[in-house]
């Protein structure tokens, strides 16, 4: 379904896999209005890591503080992104997290990813979602914004809590039963799948039965909630499968970037994001060097052995974020790790991408804009062979930019200011 240049105009309520209409529970007796008039709402990170999911968050974060709302934030790795929260003047609380355990093989469902993080265990979810409760409890929550944080879902529903499901995709399966394969080029036994279900649905009905509530029938049920905002395109959605939906498209960037000036080099532009952990890291530096454009790389925690074997007048790595207006309107081709929002601004800009996943959300994500045909993909579990020709054949043919640019004609007009005042609006239509 296209999206819209202003996002939804109205509501929408989201169904369970039985068909039932998710109805907006009463708030919780200890979450009042606030004084002065303000709400009080509780923003909520439970999994993933970096400043991806904080970053597209902060412009809405921004507009809601503007109208009055006290915005709180519960995250996890809160060392990380604890200074660009408090350069913005945010107060944060670190999300209840436990670390991932061994399982057999790659996550297969989201389920799977729930098993791994508390969900095998209703004893260790018991106290994660406690944890969750209190949170919601001490800020005196009357809404949730749920960003990857399926355990605050759970706790906002024993408390009767509304919930906006603020997802890149990922984090908002479709409501089927079993939840869907996220591997599609990976046969899974259906038996397989439902098992995965049914061990996460039997943790969390565990609980929701100790704090008195009324069991799911369903897994996919736990992301029943009063408003499942998807913020990004039906061609970048992470489960090609979804089926009629509406996207909200995706919102502004952060705008914590500064100004680069370019090295002075002929050729094209290329603006490369990268991570020490993104996989064949080294060896796109290597194929950047021999190709000899003018590269800016976005390099944070850059090994010192990395900057001074690849040192060159044409390439300029910054310790710093660089200014993604800047880089989307005047680099010609990106290199990146396949962070959605870097993606989305550089296919909005109408630009090919050259996309180095490093786990399965990613992996989707560049899966997708490789079957549009607005850049290439390279394998994390294969051998970066060839990288030098993939590059130049991103930059030297048109095909990939003609198809970048039918993106960005696409969605010519869609306003992702916008897009922020639509989820004000109904962020206080859930409030009222």
């Amino acid at each position: 379904m296209a999206v819209p240049s202003a996002g939804p105009p109205q509501a929408r309520h989201s169904q369970s896999p039985g068909g039932r209409t998710a109805a907006e529970p009463a708030s919780p007796p200890f979450a009042e209005r606030g004084p002065e008039g303000k709400h009080s709402i509780l923003y909520a990170w439970e999994f993933g890591a970096n400043l991806g999911h904080v970053g597209a968050f902060m412009p809405l974060a921004r507009a809601l503080r503007d109208a009055g709302h006290e915005v709180h934030w519960t995250v996890t790795q809160a060392a990380v992104v604890g200074d660009f929260l408090a350069s913005e003047g945010f107060t944060w609380l670190a999300a209840p997290t436990v670390a991932e355990s061994a399982r057999p093989g790659p996550p297969l469902t989201y389920a799977d990813i729930l098993l791994r993080f508390g969900y095998a265990d209703s004893r260790s979810l018991f106290g994660l979602v406690g944890a969750w409760r209190e949170a919601m409890r001490l800020t005196g929550a009357r809404l949730v914004l749920a960003d990857h944080a399926p355990t605050a879902l759970l706790a906002a529903r024993s408390l009767g809590l509304p919930v906006m499901l603020f997802s890149n995709g990922f984090t908002a399966p479709p409501r089927q039963s079993p939840l869907p394969n996220m591997r599609p080029w990976t046969q899974v036994p259906e038996q397989t799948i439902s098992q995965l279900d049914l061990a996460a649905l039997f943790a969390a009905n565990h609980v929701l039965a100790r704090y008195g509530c009324a069991q799911m029938q369903h897994l996919a049920e736990l992301f029943d909630v009063a408003e499942e905002a998807l913020v990004t395109f039906p061609e970048l959605d992470h489960y090609a499968e979804r089926g009629p939906a509406r996207y909200w498209g995706s919102l502004p960037s952060a705008g914590t970037g500064r100004q680069v000036a370019w090295p002075d080099a002929s050729g094209k532009r290329v603006f490369a994001y990268l991570r020490p952990e993104s996989p064949h890291h080294e060896a796109v530096l290597a194929a950047l060097l021999a190709l000899g454009h003018a590269t800016v790389i976005y390099f944070p925690n850059l090994p010192p052995t990395l900057a001074a074997r690849y040192a060159a007048p044409h390439l300029v790595f910054l310790d710093h974020p660089a200014d993604i207006e800047q880089m989307t309107r005047e680099a010609d081709l990106a290199v990146t790790y396949a962070s959605l929002a870097t993606t989305t601004a550089f296919l909005l800009a109408g630009k090919p991408l050259l996309l180095l996943p490093g786990h399965l959300e990613q992996f989707l994500v560049a899966r997708r804009v490789e079957e549009m045909g607005a850049g290439r993909l390279v394998n994390p579990e294969q051998p970066p062979d060839g990288l030098h020709g993939i590059l130049a054949d991103l930059i030297a043919n048109p095909s990939w930019r003609a198809n970048a640019q039918a993106f960005a004609a696409k969605y010519a007009a869609f306003d992702q200011q916008a897009v922020i005042g639509n989820l004000v609006r109904r962020i206080d239509e859930m409030l009222a």
